[in-house]
């Protein structure tokens, strides 16, 4: 299949970019990293065989390109979260809070299920692992989520 480079940035771009920028917290970086993504989508496109849908192999490009600027790049400033639109604000506050509390392979996994409804064959062709580790990984994210979200309605 022959694909047209200008409707896949057209398409896809403002949702990659937003990922990358949940990931790394800056809007320059993101700008940054979702332009080498595309690059690479560029550059690459001729050797997509179609194993997966168009976007999941964006997105594992867009998440390999985030790990190799985070790995040049110390610290974090802070997580920019999805909206919430049916939760209150109480609601929102404690879903941030409980998003701050995990590490950033629990938040990626929690925001491609549930921010991109992505089903867990996509995420583990995108993070590159076994779809059970998906499963176990999720599990676990969903677990640390709810644990945070309980003992913050308690206090």
């Amino acid at each position: 299949m022959k694909w047209d480079f200008k409707e896949i940035v057209d398409t896809y771009y403002k949702e990659v970019y937003r990922f990358i920028l949940s990931v790394v917290r800056d809007s320059n970086d993101a700008c940054d990293i979702t332009q080498e993504t595309f690059l690479k989508v560029r550059k690459y496109l001729k050797n997509f065989r179609g194993d997966s849908s168009i976007l999941t192999w964006i997105y594992r490009i867009a998440v390999n390109e985030t790990k190799k600027f985070n790995s040049k790049k110390r610290g974090f400033p802070e997580r920019v979260f999805p909206s919430a639109y049916s939760l209150n604000t109480e609601e929102y506050l404690d879903l941030q809070e409980g998003l701050e509390a995990l590490d950033r392979e629990d938040y990626e996994i929690i925001y491609l299920r549930f921010f991109n409804d992505m089903s867990e064959s996509d995420i583990a062709f995108i993070l590159d692992i076994p779809e059970g580790t998906v499963k176990s990984r999720l599990f676990n994210a969903k677990k640390k989520l709810r644990e945070v979200m309980r003992s913050g309605r308690k206090n």
